[in-house]
């Protein structure tokens, strides 16, 4: 590893971050971490995604179901540790309740103004509770970490892309990082992945064809719904 991956690593969490201490020794008091968007330039040798940020999909539902199950997903992603930003949880809240979903803290969550944006994590959690959600999710019972919940979100992230409420560089890095490496890079996985490193090739910026990619990678996840669930390698 060189010395400016090192840099990296240790001063930026993004370009600006880096380039602010290169250039006036000052950096973020943010916390690093390997896995933003900047370092994979470094790594992956083209523009990722950063996956340790909340999954950037837009709302979807527009129905009941869908809001249930969209709040289930979210979830299910924090059990697996991911994060959310409180107006993610606002917004599918309000949503739910727009939809006609009822239960007791559902209208605090989507009426929480930005100034108690920290109640956002506990009134979600009652939702859950309320909605009887909780007793639901799957349990971390495989050799594998949170396995079940794990392809669930899979599943739920390709349909995202489907639908178009993901991006599929996105969307393809999502799955790339939680899905195939954390399930043990399943090979019925392994043509998405060749699919996501491909669009984020440095080649295909240049000749501008990542377009063409993104349709490839849509393509596949078309293909892994229509198949059996989880697909067999």
């Amino acid at each position: 590893m060189s010395v400016h991956q090192t840099d990296i690593i240790i001063y930026g969490n993004d370009l600006a971050d880096y380039i602010r201490n290169e250039f006036t020794g000052r950096a973020s008091s943010l916390p690093a971490h390997s896995t933003v968007g900047f370092w994979s330039y470094f790594v992956h040798g083209g523009p990722g995604t950063d996956v340790a940020t909340p999954t950037p999909h837009t709302p979807y539902a527009v129905s009941a179901q869908e809001a249930v199950e969209s709040l289930r997903m979210l979830a299910l992603e924090r059990l697996i540790g991911r994060q959310h930003y409180p107006h993610q949880l606002i917004e599918a809240g309000l949503t739910a309740l727009v939809l006609d979903l009822e239960t007791e803290s559902l209208p605090l969550l989507a009426g929480l103004p930005r100034t108690e944006h920290e109640k956002a994590d506990v009134l979600f959690d009652q939702v859950l509770a309320e909605l009887g959600l909780t007793e639901g999710l799957p349990a971390d019972d495989s050799d594998i970490p949170w396995e079940k919940a794990r392809w669930e979100l899979v599943r739920w992230w390709l349909r995202l892309i489907v639908n178009g409420s993901l991006a599929p560089g996105a969307g393809g890095d999502l799955i790339r990082y939680e899905g195939w490496g954390a399930l043990v890079r399943p090979q019925s996985l392994r043509p998405l992945v060749d699919k996501v490193d491909a669009y984020n090739d440095w080649e295909a910026i240049r000749r501008g064809t990542r377009e063409q990619l993104a349709g490839a990678i849509v393509a596949e996840a078309e293909r892994l719904l229509a198949g059996s669930w989880p697909p067999l390698d």
